[in-house]
């Protein structure tokens, strides 16, 4: 090693061990990469939560999905499921509390499911599915098994409160089904004397259905859920008409541009998307290594059925996402999927950098 190289590592190292990994010279240099602040030195560092794809496979057809607009874009093995025996294996490996099974498929259509329900209760590991599930497709034998193995928390996707106005969005679901299955549910959790699954309806206003806001609480009255409102962003389809009156019924910033409710969103919750990075790592049906769910096609490269969580989240790619994330200073990489992705230019459009005092209390 030339003197100037070896002064320069020994500087370096320096940096890192009173800063913290701030040197930029430093981050992605694998030689330093076991002192770098993001680094995991044991499995027993490694998030207690994480997201699992249980099924990115879907058999609606909403117009605004960003699955069916990027298919034909994507990979052929970029829809599948997630097999019984990769689970088991990769939960035998490491320690979960939690882990969110929806992303951007429809879990009930993964053959496997069942099991995966059963042995997650086996290994004391609470299972959710809090990004949402269409509920259109679903066997008795689950139903019952949501609430046998105590699924923790279900968010049904639903935007509408009447078979005709569901289904304008909802295409090829029927909101009657759908109803009867989360009665179903209701049904065993009275059985088994149970307040699991804890269930949620979904309404994303649109123009199309914001004159059934009022109905859609009633039903989730009705049927024992809580409900939450989420807002559109794909602004450009089905705009609402009245803004004043959804944001009057829902809570919704309806006139609040985008951009200002993520800056909001990054200046003030813990739970904004790139923190998933962090304290809930998004992985794919098949182990590929997401980061979050807003990384729709690619990964990072690493694998964390085949190499392991510990090594994955170790990848240098990764970590150097997260200095992209936490420093603007930090040049982005094409070659980081943080690098195109909407969240991560508005983090830089709005000089709001991920709150390092957030990720160290994670």
């Amino acid at each position: 090693m030339e003197r100037r190289e070896f002064i320069k590592n020994g500087l370096c190292l320096s940096c890192i061990s009173i800063f913290g990994a701030g040197c930029k010279n430093s981050l992605i240099n694998d030689n330093s990469l076991e002192n770098d602040r993001f680094y995991y030195k044991s499995k027993d560092e490694l998030p207690k939560r994480i997201r699992i794809e249980a099924c990115s496979l879907c058999q609606l057809n909403c117009p605004a999905c960003t699955t069916r607009r990027l298919e034909k874009k994507a990979p052929k093995d970029w829809l599948g499921y997630l097999k019984f025996d990769d689970f088991k294996k990769f939960v035998d490996d490491n320690k979960f509390d939690e882990i969110e099974l929806s992303n951007n498929g429809e879990i009930f259509l993964n053959p496997e499911l069942d099991e995966i329900i059963k042995y997650a209760y086996y290994k004391n590991i609470s299972l959710t599915a809090s990004n949402g599930v269409n509920l259109n497709t679903v066997s008795e034998a689950t139903l019952e098994n949501l609430v046998k193995y105590k699924f923790k928390k279900i968010t049904v996707s639903i935007d509408g409160a009447t078979p005709e106005t569901y289904k304008i969005y909802r295409v090829g679901g029927d909101l009657n089904t759908v109803f009867r299955n989360i009665k179903r549910i209701n049904y065993y959790k009275e059985k088994y004397n149970s307040i699991f699954p804890k269930l949620t309806y979904q309404f994303i206003p649109f123009g199309h259905n914001e004159h059934e806001i009022l109905l859609a609480k009633k039903k989730a009255q009705e049927l024992n859920m809580g409900i939450t409102f989420r807002r559109n962003i794909q602004i450009k389809y089905s705009p609402i008409k009245n803004k004043e009156l959804v944001e009057r019924q829902t809570g919704l910033k309806i006139h609040t541009q985008l951009k200002n409710l993520i800056k909001e969103d990054m200046e003030l919750k813990k739970t904004f998307v790139c923190y998933g990075l962090f304290n809930r790592p998004q992985i794919d049906y098949n182990g590929n290594l997401l980061g979050c769910p807003r990384i729709y096609i690619g990964s990072f490269g690493a694998n964390a059925f085949k190499d392991g969580l510990l090594k994955a989240l170790n990848d240098s790619k990764y970590i150097y996402a997260k200095h992209m994330l936490t420093d603007l200073s930090v040049s982005p990489k094409k070659d980081v999927p943080c690098f195109d992705c909407y969240s991560y230019r508005m983090l830089r459009k709005n000089n709001t950098p991920l709150k390092r005092s957030f990720i160290d209390n994670i």
